[in-house]
């Protein structure tokens, strides 16, 4: 029995789980590449395609401004969080940072169609137009760029770099743009990458709230959720847009996280 369970019996199963693991996630996103092999010329052609452009376009366009307003209202909330001390921090910033990026999508729709729909207590209907994107958008990625850019105000912290600075007269908005910024830019570029990718894939809040309308709220995501119902060669193109964007701005994200260990 213990000859059974030896340390090489051991460290052949931990390889074997390790490699069907690998084996399932990398193929399931290299399948996708090998299904379009069957029908290169249609899929080819469907990337021409106005409709998928359009959903393209326009999944670009709310992703990156969902990741100015990440960056230009993240980075505060995240220096408040990294700096400041009061009651109910800890609640409010898992309410804040954490709770948002595990929120169900389709959840999230259906509040913000309450908040800002037709019935919205604000009196605001911004329900099937680009504005929807955008904010159903920036409640899921946004908080990316918190979390990310929190975790390095923390560091620099308990460095104590921020008091020397302090000590030399600098006041706490030079210590701000003078410390925190320059020393946060790869993780600031790292977390605003991660917000990006996070947005292009986002689908419920913008399945709900933006709708689905050619050329005005159609994104790659609700594009694919619609025609993927009759595995057109549509879907398959507008599939691989969207990962294969996805997975080479997380690849970036990744070498910036390394690059930023290792400094």
């Amino acid at each position: 029995m213990s000859k059974f369970f030896s340390s090489k019996s051991l460290i052949f199963l931990l390889y074997f789980l390790a490699g069907c693991t690998l084996f399932f996630l990398v193929g399931t996103i290299l399948f996708q590449y090998y299904i379009a092999l069957g029908s290169l010329d249609k899929v080819l052609a469907a990337f021409t395609n106005d409709r998928i452009l359009s959903a393209l376009w326009l999944s670009i366009t709310s992703s990156i401004l969902t990741t100015i307003f990440a960056i230009i209202f993240g980075i505060p909330l995240a220096y408040v969080f990294a700096m400041k001390q009061f009651r109910g921090k800890v609640p409010l910033e898992t309410i804040a940072v954490d709770v948002p990026q595990t929120f169900p999508p389709v959840a999230e729709g259906m509040i913000f169609l309450l908040m800002l729909g037709p019935a919205s207590p604000f009196h605001l209907n911004l329900t099937f137009t680009f504005a929807a994107l955008v904010i159903a958008k920036f409640f899921i990625a946004g908080p990316f760029v918190v979390s990310t850019v929190t975790r390095r105000f923390r560091e620099i912290q308990k460095s104590g770099i921020n008091l020397t600075a302090r000590s030399l007269g600098a006041n706490p908005f030079q210590v701000f743009t003078t410390v925190f910024i320059p020393m946060s830019l790869t993780d600031i570029a790292a977390g605003s990458i991660l917000c990006w990718s996070r947005a292009m894939g986002e689908l419920g809040g913008s399945l709900i709230f933006a709708g689905v309308i050619p050329f005005k709220t159609e994104v790659l995501p609700t594009y694919i959720a619609l025609d993927a119902k009759t595995l057109t060669t549509g879907a398959l193109a507008a599939t691989i847009l969207g990962t294969t964007a996805s997975m080479l701005a997380l690849v970036t994200f990744k070498k910036l996280t390394l690059k930023g260990e290792n400094r």
